[in-house]
């Protein structure tokens, strides 16, 4: 296991996942500085680029991302995690081949809005360790055979308060319920199995209702409240910054984390939704998490006040580099074959997916973001 990998875990298994720092030179941070700082010098007022200014309004950013991005994304979260339950307990009461296919749809529909969140893991996510909770990965395959040869009750509450993060969430569903790429036979399914399959399901679905609540309860209000009384935010530069901060994160996490340890290592074990063969979705998904964080709307529906307006107001070709930016990376992730696991060799289709994944990251961490410290 390499270092990336045993940091990431430890991140998961704390409070808020940062990204690993691409630390710059002094050279590089001067070569960087210089010529913005000729180029303010030497041009009039009148040429000055737009930049913000102390009495910048970021309000309609702000409640946009609360509203439409994060809360919409976790609406559709916790509704899919009710329906998987819904055909999880099916399942368990008439072990159909049909119904597990039915419980394998719910646990892609339910997975979707999750990775769509992943440039967004901050707040109430963090705070209620809902993270490792939901999505820690490697599955502990030795331990979970344990669980099953057990006495143990299956029910939420041991799985809530009796298991750790590798033995419940998506990870330790999907391992239930898929294999190499397919739905199991449901005649393989044990009793046990399928108590576990139910009882997890209702942990994922606890997490993500409790998710939701957290932010349509008052979360979104102190967001969207940045700068004022009652707000974690000081000011509506941290809040917006933030955001900034989420999506670089994931970028970092994808290319440098989900894709580079399996590949690094030559470990189809630390492929993340590797039973499911769902990995290169997944990857595409936290780059549309960057997308709609970026633009203040929900891949599934129309864009918001985002933070793309105030930059192309301050820089439009930036704006236009971003999206571009995030649309090759996608782009890039899908010309990985499928599946990921069985690819690891196909070092030219994955070094470009990182290096195009590491081109948006340094875009927002070097181009955008300092738009925002100069606030």
């Amino acid at each position: 296991m390499n270092s990336r990998l045993t940091q990431r875990n430890a991140l998961r298994n704390g409070a808020t996942r940062r990204p690993g720092p691409r630390i710059l030179g002094l050279a590089t941070s001067i070569a960087f500085s210089l010529p913005l700082f000729l180029t303010a010098i030497g041009c009039s007022d009148d040429d000055k680029p737009t930049s913000p200014t102390a009495e910048t309004d970021f309000a309609p950013v702000l409640t946009d991302f609360a509203e439409h991005v994060v809360v919409g994304t976790y609406d559709d979260l916790a509704a899919s995690a009710a329906r998987l339950v819904a055909r999880a307990e099916e399942l368990e009461q008439d072990p159909t081949q049909a119904r597990l296919d039915a419980v394998a749809t719910a646990w892609l529909e339910t997975r979707a809005p999750w990775e769509s969140s992943e440039a967004f893991l901050f707040g109430p996510v963090a705070f209620l360790s809902i993270d490792p909770s939901l999505d820690s990965w490697p599955v502990d395959r030795q331990q979970l055979s344990d669980v099953l040869a057990s006495q143990l009750e299956l029910t939420k509450d041991t799985v809530a308060e009796g298991l750790g993060p590798a033995l419940r969430g998506f990870h330790a569903a999907e391992y239930l319920v898929f294999q190499d790429g397919l739905v199991r036979d449901v005649a393989e399914l044990t009793q046990r199995e399928l108590e576990y399959l139910v009882a997890t399901s209702q942990v994922m679905a606890d997490d993500a209702a409790l998710l939701r609540d957290s932010w349509t309860g008052s979360y979104a209000e102190q967001f969207r409240r940045a700068g004022q009384s009652g707000s974690p935010y000081v000011t509506q530069r941290d809040a917006v910054l933030e955001i900034v901060e989420g999506m670089i994160g994931i970028c970092d996490e994808v290319a440098n984390g989900k894709i580079a340890d399996p590949f690094d290592e030559q470990d189809t074990r630390l492929v993340e939704s590797q039973f499911s063969w769902n990995s290169l979705t997944d990857f595409q998904n936290n780059i549309r998490s960057v997308k709609n964080a970026y633009t203040g709307g929900y891949h599934l529906g129309s864009d918001g006040t985002g933070l793309d307006e105030f930059v192309k107001e301050a820089d439009e070709s930036l704006d236009a580099r971003v999206k571009s930016e995030i649309d090759a990376a996608i782009a890039a992730v899908g010309a990985i074959p499928e599946p990921f696991r069985n690819n690891l060799d196909r070092a030219s289709e994955i070094e470009a997916a990182q290096s195009a994944i590491d081109d948006l990251r340094d875009t927002l961490e070097l181009l955008v973001k300092p738009l925002l410290v100069s606030l």
